[in-house]
């Protein structure tokens, strides 16, 4: 019996120790990139089975999973990364701004509420994904809000990637096709005084369609045309630590707002019906010039959405 224990505990650590191993391989395949998404989680369950394994006495499982804790938890690079370094020399001075990112939800139930709550939070600029004509039009819509945008005027409820700023914007685009690129939106926001900030808002598509790396690199072209500073945020479906992310901060000359938090909890589409996610994911990132500084992070949750908004207080350098 004890034997057969030893057996079945050590062909569990091994399970754990082989998917950590393959989801450092998601840059070569859509599978395994969905895998490593699963880093965090894989570093957590095999910690939780080295306390079990320890208990009963079976040292082989129990040091190989912590070896895959330990390989696993080497991976969350920006996990670990403080939030306001490297720009935070400009603390004391600089122009400060507040920027939000919402994923708003295309089937969101409560429009006139998160419409509401947008507009009271009144960050200087908000980019928003999955937006729709509910939370965009009327009285109490973001039209009314911000007098500077960008955004889809098609026809449809689905009007993509947008810009909402407080500042005159210009040399503005809008990517509605994320066949060959990211759907977004690119602008500069002119904050006056001479200072100038790039925005690139994004939404990825999700990891088993296999466009994952050309939007990415579709990135590097959209930030040279916009030049320092820079933000980007968006929708990666993606986590921070991914092949994904990773690779457009490289393209765009960028850093990853560092730390670790929950930005979506929804629904898994399997063949079966939709799996809940218990734990969550934080697959909605924001890219950073290194020379923004960084005062504060916040996540905020959006009425109707399955998405937490990110609402940062920034500190944009002088010209």
């Amino acid at each position: 019996m004890r034997r057969r224990l030893g057996i079945l505990a050590f062909g569990a650590a091994a399970v754990f120790f082989l998917l950590t191993l393959a989801g450092y391989a998601g840059r070569w395949s859509p599978a395994l990139e969905v895998v490593g998404n699963f880093r965090l989680h894989l570093a957590f369950l095999a910690g939780a089975l080295v306390v079990v394994l320890g208990l009963a006495k079976l040292r082989r499982s129990a040091w190989l999973a912590l070896l895959t804790t330990l390989i696993a938890a080497a991976g969350l690079g920006p996990v670990f990364d403080p939030v306001g370094p490297p720009g935070a020399r400009y603390s004391g001075g600089g122009r400060p701004l507040t920027l939000l990112y919402a994923n708003l939800w295309d089937r969101n139930p409560r429009p006139d509420a998160l419409a509401a709550m947008l507009r009271a939070l009144d960050a200087d600029i908000l980019i928003t994904s999955e937006t729709t004509r509910a939370v965009v039009e009327g009285a109490g819509g973001l039209r009314a809000a911000y007098p500077y945008r960008l955004v889809h005027s098609g026809t449809g409820e689905a009007l993509r990637t947008a810009i909402w700023s407080k500042y005159p914007l210009r040399g503005g685009e809008l990517y509605l096709n994320n066949t060959v690129a990211p759907t977004g939106a690119i602008a500069i926001a002119d904050l006056g005084g001479g200072v100038t900030l790039g925005l690139i808002g994004a939404h990825f598509s999700r990891s088993f369609e296999g466009l994952r790396q050309i939007q990415s690199e579709a990135l590097g072209p959209m930030a040279a045309k916009l030049g320092r500073p820079l933000i980007i945020a968006g929708d990666f479906n993606a986590s921070p630590w991914s092949w994904v992310v990773t690779r457009a901060a490289e393209v765009t000359g960028t850093r990853i707002l560092g730390g670790y938090r929950v930005t979506w909890k929804g629904h898994y589409p399997t063949p079966l019906g939709p799996l809940p996610e218990p734990w969550g994911h934080q697959i909605d990132q924001m890219l950073l010039s290194t020379d923004i500084g960084v005062e504060t992070v916040e996540t905020l949750r959006l009425p109707g959405s399955d998405h937490l908004g990110l609402f940062v207080r920034l500190r944009i350098p002088p010209p």
